[in-house]
């Protein structure tokens, strides 16, 4: 193989769909040497460059077989890379990572073009990627999982451990064929133990490390594009995604399928899933979890009233300049223990909040309208959860204009300074 080879070498993150590849990425792009894009499918890019190059250059020329091989893995990387090169140096870095998940199916067309990367082999327990599986799916499956349903009868649960254990099935192969160039991290301890965690992890990429990065990963903007929408909303790492797969029931999986997932689960050091498996068995968050880290720093109790009132009110201009000044009325409607409807009404500069009618009326006027719970406001300026996460669990409804509602949810958990107008991710995926 003659593929040139550069240094620094480029990064993948290898992981199956929902393992939180979105927000190590994040954490990664925050580093200063490191530019990490959303999800660029460099694998599928590789291998259809390798196609366009060999039946046009390769075709013309007098190479052996052997030589004509090479010559197009050069094309092929010189095009990648250059493009890579660029966007690194725009973003005045050193590196770049790409994080794909669908690059797992391409890994040998990856390896002969870039035979010197790094690899970061991200793994998170089975059921609690069956789970965001299934949270993300509430409209329509993944195209990745169709075939995986097809083989299991119908059986959603089914599919989806079927397509954790056969990706979990080729990184760990991976990672054993290529030790020197892997490096396994788990979601559960980047977010449980992210200090200790994430040092090891960016020794191994060769940089420098501190923990002061940590604070700065939701403050900076991150360039967008396909890949979890939630990570968008988000305003800091919590812990509470892990352990919700022990809300699934195993009776819905596969006896065979529970065989394999568990042998994995075992060389990966997680609890299997038995026959006791529930939300009492799942102990991995309270024997993993790092108190002094895993402890968020939640505000001080606040009522929905008092957010709107309270904390919007000081943060209208804010509001204001993500509109790029346009004078616009939202409603907000929380339902549940404390119910009630308010307008923000910014054609109004004496009083731009004020208590909706409920009769109707000011829904006429709202040019934007959200509904949730209660008590979600709350989690979303705390930053248990986010607008987006709302949204695909059925507990965010957004009427109006879109656009409107998507600049609104950016405000909500702060960081409407990160927003771009293009492509808008809250729009994209609400239709």
């Amino acid at each position: 193989m003659t593929v040139p080879v550069s240094s620094p070498a480029p990064i993948f993150i290898l992981c199956c769909n929902r393992s939180g590849s979105s927000l190590l990425r994040y954490i990664i792009d925050t580093h200063p040497d490191i530019a990490s894009p959303a999800e660029l499918h460099l694998g599928e890019i590789c291998k259809k460059l390798y196609y366009l190059v060999s039946c046009t250059l390769g075709e013309v020329s007098s190479l052996s077989e052997t030589e004509k091989h090479n010559f197009v893995l050069k094309e092929v990387r010189k095009m990648v890379a250059g493009i890579m090169d660029n966007y690194v140096a725009a973003k005045h870095k050193q590196m770049w990572c790409e994080k794909s998940p669908n690059n797992l199916q391409f890994l040998k067309i990856l390896k002969s073009v870039f035979p010197e990367a790094k690899y970061i082999c991200l793994h998170r327990h089975a059921m609690d990627v069956v789970h965001s599986c299934l949270e993300s799916s509430r409209l329509s499956l993944m195209p990745e999982q169709l075939n995986y349903v097809c083989q299991n009868s119908g059986s959603i649960v089914g599919a989806m451990v079927q397509n954790w254990v056969e990706k979990t099935q080729e990184i760990l192969r991976f990672e054993q064929e290529y030790p020197e160039q892997c490096f396994q991290i788990k979601y559960e301890s980047y977010i449980l133990n992210p200090i200790d965690t994430l040092q090891a992890m960016f020794e191994f990429l060769g940089v420098s490390w501190d923990s002061a990065l940590l604070d700065s990963v939701f403050s900076i903007e991150h360039d967008l594009g396909r890949e979890d929408p939630k990570v968008a909303y988000s305003n800091r790492i919590h812990n509470n995604s892990i352990g919700k797969g022990a809300q699934i029931d195993t009776l819905r999986i596969p006896p065979r399928l529970i065989e394999e997932m568990n042998e994995l689960l075992t060389k990966l050091q997680y609890p299997i899933v038995g026959s006791d498996w529930g939300v009492d068995s799942y102990t991995y968050l309270a024997s993993e979890s790092n108190e002094e880290i895993s402890q968020a720093q939640v505000s001080p109790p606040m009522n929905p009233e008092e957010i709107l009132i309270e904390s919007f009110s000081s943060r209208l201009t804010e509001l204001l300049k993500g509109l790029e000044g346009r004078q616009v009325i939202y409603k907000i409607i929380l339902t549940g223990n404390q119910s009630g409807s308010w307008l923000i009404d910014l054609t109004d500069p004496d009083c731009p909040i004020k208590t909706g009618n409920g009769n109707g009326t000011a829904d006429k006027k709202a040019d934007c309208t959200l509904t949730f719970f209660s008590e979600e406001i709350i989690n979303i300026v705390n930053g248990t959860v986010n607008p987006m996460e709302l949204w695909i669990q059925g507990k965010l409804q957004v009427t109006g204009d879109r656009t409107l509602a998507e600049i609104f949810c950016w405000f909500l958990v702060g960081r409407l300074h990160c927003r771009k107008k293009n492509p808008s991710i809250f729009s994209t995926f609400m239709v």
